[in-house]
């Protein structure tokens, strides 16, 4: 997002006090995608690239359309009806603008790095009719240093090596660079509006710009814009501007022909389970070619409020492949493709030491900005060492699930990868078997978490569970005991849970509830099947369930779910209170579900009203869930969704939980 943008939305939002002004949100509208382009389609209509994580183009930053009757234009993002759907699976973003006495209907398809933007006229609409519309588009994530050429059936826009390109199925009525704000109006208390038709600026200042105001006739009440990201050492301008024209040319760019290619799209076109088939288009959307993804779509770019999303963290990446692995095993929707990219990407992306970096870059593995590298810098406090477990406990899970599926030398550098893990999990550990100081999994505090323990109890289990070289699993059993008996410094008898962690800095338990430690249930279950819990600890987990679902849960009259931990003031705004997260929400209906196997329901604790209750909210119909389908990281109490939308994590919870329910019998496919 360009910085003009950012203050742009920063001058409307300033005072607003469930919206953080600045970012650029997705809390609305739909997105269209494929494993290089990732784009935005607001209820408005309006497009935004959020694709540079996926392939590293930076392509649209802004745009709006209408329709120009006489010369008056009609702006899409001025009407307060309309509608959105998803069509062809969830591979077309269909957008009706209604009008006074006609529609005009929006069809969006991302297609490898070309996006198509297909409009058609409902009855009713006059004949002297066009299209209005404004792109200002931004090569290589830039603002300035940007030129511009406008061809006779395209427009280019550039920087270095991104050329991205702007062409139409009909003709240009006008085409008009527009020269973006300059100083004294990016600090103006107003907004500029574009497009400014007709404004005439010198040659030199109106190449120099990535805005483009266009009209564009209709033919046979339709037309096209197509828009393609493009790297000049890979696709010469020639070539480019040729796929741009083919993509124009009717019948590729009209309703009928939208449609074909739309129902050609995604790796699932099977499944017919709507939720599941919600939740495979999300991590769809949010995959690289590499298979690796990102978090979300990178809403807050400038890092005002957040430290960004649009990169690959290991714990999420490495927990959305153990849900869509154990989901997979479960349903059967065939996402073997997916489960050797993440793989393979974890190996590529290991670290000599055996554990792995903050996060990377999902296009080629490469360091991408963090703060938590410290052990790549010689300390362990500034490193979340539950990342490093998360990719094993994957890792261990497919070498077991697949392992005659694959190749000797894919077996041989997962076995060497767990190897190496478990010297890597050791070097985190203090003498008293506890994870040593590091960064917990909300990344805000530094401590010796449960939670960090528990996935470390899981990773040892895990591995130690499958078959490898002896001696790896040896230790790691060993090992998982430990840290396992270890997990009982962490309890505080009086409060009946788990502590948030062992030390608050006054040395004594932090006896905070903390979703995390959801991740208790997997521990034990991934325990048990190397070696007996006890009854004693089982009752210990039963206790803290029921006391941590208590003390999270939250109901505002709009919303019900689970706050992510006690005393939770990120992202207030103007609150003033926890938030609701669907992570915590959906990680405790998952916890509960699974909880299910290793104790029954009691007058205190009943693990399936618990797992009812939470899924309810974020299943397709419940509170924290959008008519697109989209799950938002956190909401406010209003209602209002915020931040990452729709957040990677929080779908890949929801498809293994709805995958154990539907083992159970509690709902179908």
């Amino acid at each position: 997002m360009g910085l003009r943008r950012s203050l742009d939305d920063y001058k409307q939002n300033e005072d607003a006090t469930d919206v953080f002004p600045g970012e650029r949100r997705t809390r609305r509208g739909r997105f269209s995608g494929s494993d290089q382009r990732l784009v935005h389609v607001s209820p408005a209509g309006s497009l935004r690239d959020y694709s540079y994580p996926l392939s590293g183009f930076g392509g649209i930053v802004s745009s709006r359309f209408g329709v120009r009757v006489g010369d008056a234009v009609e702006w899409f993002d001025a009407l307060d009806t309309g509608s959105q759907t998803y069509r062809a699976g969830r591979s077309l973003v269909e957008t009706t603008h209604r009008l006074d006495g006609f529609d005009v209907v929006q069809r969006d398809v991302t297609d490898e790095l070309a996006h198509t933007t297909a409009f058609e006229l409902g009855d009713g609409a006059p004949e002297d009719i066009e299209l209005a519309g404004f792109v200002e588009i931004s090569p290589e994530g830039r603002d300035g240093r940007v030129g511009q050429l406008v061809h006779d059936d395209a427009v280019e826009v550039y920087h270095n090596r991104e050329h991205d390109y702007l062409g139409t199925s009909t003709e240009f009525v006008e085409c008009t660079p527009q020269v973006l704000e300059r100083f004294d109006e990016i600090l103006a208390a107003e907004s500029r509006s574009f497009p400014e038709f007709g404004a005439s600026e010198e040659y030199e200042e109106s190449r120099l710009t990535g805005g483009v105001g266009v009209r564009v006739a209709f033919e046979d009440g339709e037309t096209s814009l197509v828009t393609l990201l493009s790297d000049i050492e890979t696709q010469s301008r020639s070539d480019a501007l040729s796929a741009v024209a083919t993509r124009t040319r009717r019948p590729n760019s009209d309703s009928a022909s939208l449609l074909a290619t739309a129902r050609q799209a995604g790796q699932y076109p099977t499944v017919t389970d709507r939720l599941v088939a919600t939740d495979l288009s999300v991590l769809e959307l949010l995959s690289a070619p590499t298979g690796a993804r990102i978090a979300g779509p990178d809403f807050d770019p400038y890092y005002q409020y957040s430290g960004g999303y649009g990169y690959t963290w290991f714990r999420d990446d490495g927990e959305v492949s153990t849900f869509l692995l154990e989901a997979d095993e479960a349903l059967g929707f065939g996402a073997a493709e997916a489960h050797r990219q993440s793989a393979e990407f974890y190996l590529r992306t290991q670290l000599p030491d055996g554990r792995w970096p903050h996060r990377v870059w999902p296009m080629n593995g490469r360091l991408a900005p963090g703060w938590a590298n410290g052990h790549i810098e010689g300390t362990e406090t500034q490193y979340q060492a539950d990342q490093t477990a998360s990719v094993l406990v994957f890792l261990a899970e497919y070498l077991s699930a697949h392992r005659q599926s694959l190749r000797n030398v894919t077996v041989e550098a997962i076995e060497s990868a767990l190897q190496s893990g478990v010297d890597g999990l050791d070097s985190s550990l203090e003498d008293d078997c506890f994870p040593t100081v590091c960064e917990n999994a909300w990344e805000n505090t530094n401590g010796r978490f449960t939670h960090t323990a528990a996935k470390f109890v899981q990773a040892y289990s895990t591995i130690a569970a499958v078959t490898c070289d002896a001696t790896t699993r040896e230790r790691a059993a060993t090992r998982a005991t430990e840290v396992f008996d270890a997990l009982d410094m962490a309890w505080a008898a009086d409060k009946g849970i788990y502590a948030l962690r062992l030390d608050d800095g006054d040395g004594d338990l932090d006896d905070r509830v903390d979703s995390t430690t959801f991740s208790l249930v997997d521990a034990y279950l991934a325990y048990r099947a190397i070696e007996d819990i006890g009854d004693t600890r089982l009752r210990r987990l039963e206790r803290h369930l029921h006391t941590a679902f208590s003390r999270l849960w939250k109901e505002t009259g709009d919303i019900s779910g689970l706050t992510r931990f006690e005393g939770d003031t990120w992202r207030q705004r103007g609150q003033g209170s926890e938030k609701i997260w669907t992570v915590s929400t959906g990680w405790g209906a998952y916890a509960a579900e699974k909880s299910i196997r290793l104790f029954s329901s009691t007058d205190e604790y009943d693990s399936e009203k618990w797992a009812d209750r939470l899924f309810d909210e974020i299943d397709l119909d419940g509170s924290l869930c959008l008519p697109s389908g989209y799950l938002p990281e956190q909401f406010f109490d209003t209602g209002a969704p915020d931040s990452a939308t729709p957040l990677g994590w929080s779908h890949a919870i929801r498809l293994a939980t709805h995958a154990s329910r539907v083992t159970r019998g509690t709902c179908t496919e």
